[in-house]
Parts: C-alpha cells; structure tokens; sequence
C-alpha cells in the first residue's frame, strides 16, 4: 500500500493533520490500533488553562509569551502565534461543516461544568455546552437544575450541586436536583443501572421520545432557567436532540461532559473522521503499526500487525500516536522509550525523578512531559541521532508540554497536527520531498 501521506494515530492530532493532507489532494491514509483518546475527552478543547506563575489563564493569547518565554521548548512556541491562530480555525471550519459546531469567547477562555460540579477553563466547546446564548442567559439568569435518569451511575446530580454550589461562580444561584425515568425502550432488556452514556445516546438518535421528557422536564424543575443534564442526547455529531429538548422543555438545555465514555468525545471523534473521509482520506482502523524501516534519513516502510513487514510506503509520514494512555510512549522499570521507530526522546532523568512526591500536589510530574525530540519542522532523530526529515511529529507523542497541568492538551494537538501537515504541503511541491 503505497500513499503520498501516512499517519500513524487517529486521535485528533492525526485526524487534524490528516483532514489538512487530503484537502490538499495529498493521498493520505490514517492507521489506527483502537478508539482514540478522544473517546475519554470531554470534548472541549484547552488552549491555555495557567498562566507562567500558575494562575488561571482568562485570556490565553495575551498569556501565551510571558508562558513561552519560561518554556522555549513547548510545542507553541515552535508553530507560533499565527499557525495556533490559523489551526483552531481550521478547527471550527471543518467541525461546523459536520453538523458540530464549536463556539469561543472571543479571545477569553470560557468556563464549563464538569460532571463533578468542578468548573474547567476551554477555549473551544460544542455549542450544547457553550454559545452566545449560553452565555447571555448564564449574566441574566440564576435558577439551575441538574437532573439525571433514574439508575444512571455514571452522573450524581447531588454531588454535582453541592460542589458548584462552593463555586464563587455560583454563590447567588438557586440550584436544585431531580431525577427523569428513561423511556421503557432499554436495548436488549438491560436494566437501567447497566446502562452507559453511549446505550442511553442511542435512545435519543431519533427525536421520538423526546416529548415525554421535556414534559418531566417542565414537571420536575418548573422554575429552572437551565436544565444541565449528561451529554448523553444522541450520538449524531448534528445536534438536532439537544435543540429540539430545549424548544419543547422551555429551558436551556445545557450538556454536561459525562465520565468516560464521553458522548461528547465521540461526537468530535465522528465529526472529524467524517470530514477526513468526506476528503477522500482512508482510514485503517483496527491494525497497529509495529516497526518500520528507516534508510539515509528517510522513513521508507511501515510494517503492521494485520498486514506484515514493509506493508506500507509513502513519501511522507506524520506520528501522532499519543502518550503513555494512547501507547505512543512506552515505560520499561529503568527507561521510556518510543516503541515503533525508537525515536529519541527529548531527555532520560533517573527513575526516581520521574514524579513528584505528592500524587495531587502542586508541583507537576515530570513524566507528563516526556517526549519524542523534534526540531523547528517536527522531523524527530532517530536512536543513532540522525534527523528523519520525511517523518512529523505531532500531538501527545511531542516533548515539552505538560497537558494536565497547563490545561493545553487539545490546543497543542490541533496546533502540531496543523502544523504537521503543513510542512508535509510545503515539501510535496519538490521534486526530492525534502
């Protein structure tokens, strides 16, 4: 199988990378092991969450150089200003095109609710969870209620209330908890504590029984201005459900990520592998790349567990596998290592340095920050120290950054995705590719 582009990764860094290649008439297949982290996101994307001293960023741009100057290696400092710029718009383009729109504040973060009741800075969110409209009525209006369906483990509205209720956001707010049945058409004659977000989505893929949940909606919370129920109205990335629930409940319905899996999350993974295909990209899902060959600087074959030895060829190759949870990195007693290409990592500290102390403490673990070593175009070294200049990296394989704890996970996975393929654009116009 020979292509013009191949992605190692389809999480939202390769997705990313991969929809930019096709549109530009690149050939290009994605491979993918599994079900993408995405699946485990809340859907909303972090650009900058903390500021350089550790505060909570409002405004992530105007954070963004006092933050970079301490952390010259980061992935943004890197792609710059006008490709992080240009990547999140890319974003909302190719999202909005799918029926999934996502919606900013300007150049502020926004705030959503976590289903712990915690408050979680974005900069991005699907409009069920963010919009002009959930903003204007969250500056007017202060009477909430947080319901879930009956037997639904996954989601506590009581916990949920109780620690928004701590939140200075919502000291003036009248908060209240209630519980919905859930239509008797359970799949497969499961019982209603056996259910997850995604059997409970599935319900809601049709717009049938929606009446009869807005009427326990308006029975249940009659003075409530929003109504925040788990992401779980339809798996469709087009939000017809969400919409439609608000029209017949008279209330602003508002989504709240659900803990894995995450409705949200599988929406904007749908979204995106649409769009990639809608390009004409290919998409291998369910094979693991195992090795690959690597001869005068250049990345030549991939090998693969379903199709064997040197199955794949192509001109260019762009790794977004992942950390440690994707399999991107992996960890020996002594060692971390990239395990396809063993690629160099961007530093090897004693094992007794690798975390800190204090599991939820203040200071950060170092190992979130491990990665693979890239130069200013994302080529990484080889263990020989070679630069490999047909082969990007992109994403949570990337040294550098610590995505848990600057809140930049998403943003640092569009931006080098986006950057990714456009220096794979950039070099498909030579004659030699380099």
């Amino acid at each position: 199988m020979k292509y013009d582009v191949v992605i190692i990764g389809g999480g939202m860094a390769g997705l990313i990378a991969g929809i930019r290649c096709a549109d530009s008439g690149l050939s290009t297949a994605i491979i993918s092991a599994g079900v993408s982290a995405l699946h485990f996101s809340s859907g909303c994307i972090d650009l900058l969450g903390r500021t350089a001293d550790g505060g909570v960023a409002r405004e992530p741009f105007s954070s963004m150089p006092e933050f970079l100057a301490a952390r010259p290696g980061h992935p943004y400092a890197r792609v710059g200003e006008n490709t992080l710029r240009a990547s999140l718009a890319f974003f909302q383009e190719e999202t909005a095109c799918a029926g999934l729109p996502y919606c900013d504040n300007g150049d502020e973060n926004h705030f959503h609710v976590t289903a712990l009741g915690t408050v979680k800075p974005a900069y991005l969110s699907p409009e069920g969870v963010f919009s002009e409209l959930v903003k204007t009525a969250f500056e007017t209006r202060r009477c909430l209620a947080i319901l879930n369906f009956k037997g639904f483990r996954d989601f506590h509205p009581r916990l949920a209330a109780a620690n928004l209720a701590k939140n200075p956001l919502f000291s003036d707010w009248k908060i209240s908890t209630g519980s919905l049945t859930l239509p008797p058409i359970a799949p497969q004659g499961k019982n209603p504590r056996e259910l997850r977000s995604i059997d409970i989505a599935r319900l809601f893929d049709t717009e049938s029984r929606l009446g009869e949940v807005a009427e326990q909606i308006k029975e249940i919370a009659p003075g409530a201005d929003f109504v925040a129920v788990p992401a779980f109205l339809g798996t469709s990335p087009r939000r017809g459900a969400e919409k439609r629930l608000s029209l017949l409940a008279g209330r602003l319905i508002y989504e709240v990520p659900t803990l894995p899996p995450s409705l949200l999350g599988m929406r904007l993974d749908a979204a995106l592998k649409a769009r990639f295909a809608a390009r004409g990209g290919v998409f291998i899902a369910g094979d693991r790349v195992t090795g690959g060959r690597i001869e005068g600087g250049k990345l030549r074959f991939l090998s693969t567990h379903q199709a064997g030895e040197d199955a794949m060829s192509a001109r260019f190759f762009i790794l977004a596998t992942g950390s440690f949870f994707s399999g991107g990195l992996k960890s020996r007693f002594d060692a971390v290592e990239e395990p396809i290409l063993n690629l160099a990592l961007d530093r090897t500290l004693p094992r007794n340095t690798w975390y800190s102390s204090k599991f939820l403490g203040d200071e950060s673990h170092p190992f979130l920050s491990f990665g693979v070593n890239v130069d200013e175009n994302a080529n990484p070294r080889d263990a020989d120290g070679r630069t490999v200049t047909n082969l990007f990296c992109a994403g949570a394989v990337l040294s550098g950054y610590d995505p848990v704890r600057e809140g930049s996970g998403s943003g640092v996975a569009i931006a080098t995705g986006y950057f990714a393929a456009g220096r794979v654009m950039a070099l498909s116009k030579t004659p030699t590719g380099i």
